[in-house]
């Protein structure tokens, strides 16, 4: 009897269970209600272990999914885009309207703030992740380190920093949002945090001595943040002109 793939109708061969086109698993019978169930707890707890798998390195160990996608080792983790969009839509969920979350009156300043926070600074972060690509590409240059490697790079560091910023938005907005002191702190300790996996990350994938990559961090500091200015400057001004 001919063993056809059912998803892609490709012909198999007899010692074939999975369709070498499409990948899925060739089953001759009904699937039964109860290898259904098995078949989703199996692709939970596979997604479930991506999670663990990737968040915690993403936290605690800068560098080493940047290192792991360099290596070819890539399946194990979530795709670097997939993690950083899924990060960013719940620290943009945390930051909310700011009219709620900073109590400000109903006004055309409030309604402008909200437009920017909630429609335009998440699409000009996506700006920013190849503008921070470049500027590693061009500090830590190297034949044969292609841009992408700087650009994965740029999403693990900028996943990880949204991360920071959900527990800073929560800890200002849910947690204290009646204390300035409070918020002062948190804001300067989520920099100095930034600024250490910073550090250890760059040394960890470009392998440069600490003094070197003190001077570049410093620089890409310096390009990042005028880069970041003059984008949400000129963002802000179309967006209250228009």
């Amino acid at each position: 009897m001919e063993r056809i793939c059912k998803n892609c109708e490709t012909k198999l061969e007899n010692t074939f269970k999975f369709c070498p086109n499409c990948g899925q698993e060739h089953k001759d019978k009904v699937v039964h209600f109860k290898q259904f169930i098995l078949d989703f707890l199996g692709d939970y707890f596979t997604f479930d272990s991506l999670i663990i798998r990737s968040v915690r390195p993403l936290l605690f160990s800068p560098g080493f999914l940047t290192k792991e996608f360099i290596a070819g080792r890539r399946v194990r983790y979530i795709p670097p885009l997939r993690m950083f969009i899924f990060i960013s839509i719940i620290f943009f969920l945390f930051l909310g309207p700011v009219d709620q979350s900073a109590g400000l009156e109903k006004s055309e300043e409030a309604e402008f703030l909200d437009s920017f926070f909630s429609i335009w600074f998440p699409r000009l972060f996506f700006l920013l992740l190849p503008l921070f690509a470049l500027f590693l590409f061009i500090l830590f240059r190297k034949p044969g380190r292609f841009y992408l490697t700087h650009f994965i790079f740029s999403i693990h560091f900028h996943a990880f920093a949204f991360v920071l910023l959900t527990i800073m938005v929560i800890m200002i907005d849910y947690i204290f949002p009646s204390s300035v002191f409070l918020s002062q702190w948190s804001f300067m300790i989520t920099i100095f945090l930034l600024e250490v996996y910073l550090l250890i990350a760059l040394r960890k994938v470009y392998e440069q001595k600490v003094l070197t990559t003190i001077l570049k961090l410093f620089l890409l500091n310096i390009f990042y943040v005028i880069s970041a200015m003059i984008i949400f400057s000129l963002a802000g001004a179309l967006i209250f002109y228009l």
